[in-house]
């Protein structure tokens, strides 16, 4: 493939961010513009004279904007091969001009389903023409520049204001980019428009690989690692400060999240704490006050707390911060933190520290890989409301403190075994026992700890 003079572009897209960046390119080499609606409305505020679709189509825009691109004139002029005898002659004979670079992203489908869009408003925010006319150009990128990320503009005009033309290797990549922007598309109608139309079914899984972020390392220094993001949540949230995160920063960090938001649901009111170390909780409390939560959490297991990540689910405040001068942790969630616990941490370089709002994970499939497949399931939400004793005499705790030891054991990896401490302070974790194949093993594990917790700490009375 050889380098390829643009001389003709159809311009059609949805997001018109950052299109004043190829104006200086368009004049400069006296590209004729093909487009339509609104985008040529803004091409044309900009001083870019515009070719209307319908002299290229034939036919004008109808059924209130659904036809407008597709046509058998749009299509041959992005795929016929250049350089190739009967196509240049079946061209010729059909008068079909070339189109040599096209610039399209598309309806903004996720946005609308991300607000809670009903099914009409969905179904008419499905772009039709626009992935027709990315993936034609794409396919004969041998021939035909293909852009689809406005972050791309700004290289696409270097490359092409060099001479004109652009190279193959430019167009092969922003080619991929292409398909990954219409199967990323097409994924996540799957996915919305089969939850709403059949919530009983599987979910179609959507993970947006379009622009992965890379990760310091795998679980090990030698793996690569990325994280998929569809725009919200964890996977999205970039540190306020700290080193960049890996593979199991991610995952503990998740860990973290997801048992601070379950023992949250037992009390909202109060202050929940988690710690986490490889995956699993070492420490976890609600209690009335922040302190009382981190100090009830931190003495769990102040040895494993070394290397930590700790979640809270109210903002951090200094006096919070403040706790860990001295001590080593990976890195903190919270929804917000005042400027002055920020402030604080700003001295801990390496402290990762992250500004993750609550949200409902409910509606999040639970996927893991296998050799050949995935497996899916509901994620386990909700609290217990109900329980049956089997020991032989009374035992009648209160339901908060069942529920805070069932969420707590959720998160602990199997065979799990809890203690649970409570009193007018709070409750917190006081034992656990996990990732044992022999559950004696990890009742022994779990005993042991909380009869050390109960000797050193000063924390709060000792009744279990």
């Amino acid at each position: 493939m050889n380098s390829t003079p643009i001389r003709r572009a159809l311009i059609s897209v949805s997001d018109k961010s950052h299109l004043q960046t190829l104006v200086p390119m368009l004049q400069q080499h006296s590209i004729e513009v093909v487009s339509s609606g609104g985008t040529a409305k803004a091409l044309m505020s900009l001083g870019v004279p515009v070719t209307p679709i319908q002299e290229v189509t034939g036919n004008p825009e109808a059924f209130g904007g659904r036809m407008k691109t597709l046509s058998f004139q749009v299509s041959s002029a992005l795929l016929f091969r250049r350089g190739h005898d009967a196509d240049e002659a079946q061209a010729k004979e059909l008068g079909i001009e070339p189109i040599d670079l096209v610039i399209c992203n598309l309806y903004p489908f996720a946005t609308v389903a991300a607000q809670g869009a009903d099914w009409s408003t969905l179904i008419e925010n499905i772009d039709i023409g626009g992935p027709t006319m990315i993936r034609a150009a794409a396919k004969n990128c041998a021939s035909v520049c293909c852009v689809v990320d406005p972050s791309d503009y700004e290289a696409l005009v270097a490359e092409v204001s060099k001479d004109g033309t652009v190279s193959a290797e430019f167009r092969t990549k922003v080619a991929l980019k292409a398909f990954q922007h219409t199967a990323q598309y097409d994924s996540m109608i799957a996915t919305t428009l089969c939850a709403e139309a059949d919530p009983t079914s599987a979910p179609s899984i959507h993970v947006n690989t379009s622009n992965p972020r890379v990760l310091r390392y795998g679980e090990n220094p030698h793996q690569r690692a990325w994280v998929c993001s569809g725009g919200t949540g964890l996977a999205a949230v970039q540190p306020i400060q700290g080193k960049a995160l890996s593979y199991n920063n991610m995952l503990d960090a998740d860990a973290a999240y997801r048992s601070m938001m379950d023992i949250a649901l037992v009390n909202p009111e109060m202050h929940a704490v988690t710690v986490i170390k490889h995956l699993n909780p070492c420490g976890a409390s609600l209690a009335h006050t922040q302190m009382d939560a981190l100090m009830g959490a931190w003495l769990g297991d102040p040895v494993s707390a070394f290397g930590s990540i700790i979640a809270f689910n109210q903002t951090v405040t200094i006096e919070t911060a403040r706790f860990f001068k001295g001590k080593f942790i990976e890195v903190v969630i919270a929804p917000d933190f005042t400027e002055e616990a920020l402030w604080f941490f700003s001295k801990k370089k390496n402290v990762r520290v992250l500004k993750l709002p609550l949200r409902d994970l409910s509606g999040q499939p639970v996927v893991r890989s296998i050799d050949g497949g995935f497996l899916i399931q509901d994620e386990d939400c909700g609290l217990d409301i109900e329980y049956r004793c089997v020991h032989q005499g009374e035992l009648t705790p209160e339901i908060e403190i069942l529920q805070f030891g069932s969420m707590v054991t959720k998160h602990l990896k199997s065979n799990a075994i809890s203690l649970i401490q409570g009193d007018d302070r709070g409750i917190r974790l006081l034992g656990a026992g996990m990732g044992n194949p022999n559950r004696l093993v990890s009742t022994e594990q779990a005993t042991a700890k909380a009869d050390d917790n109960v000797i050193e700490s000063e924390y709060m009375n000792q009744d279990i």
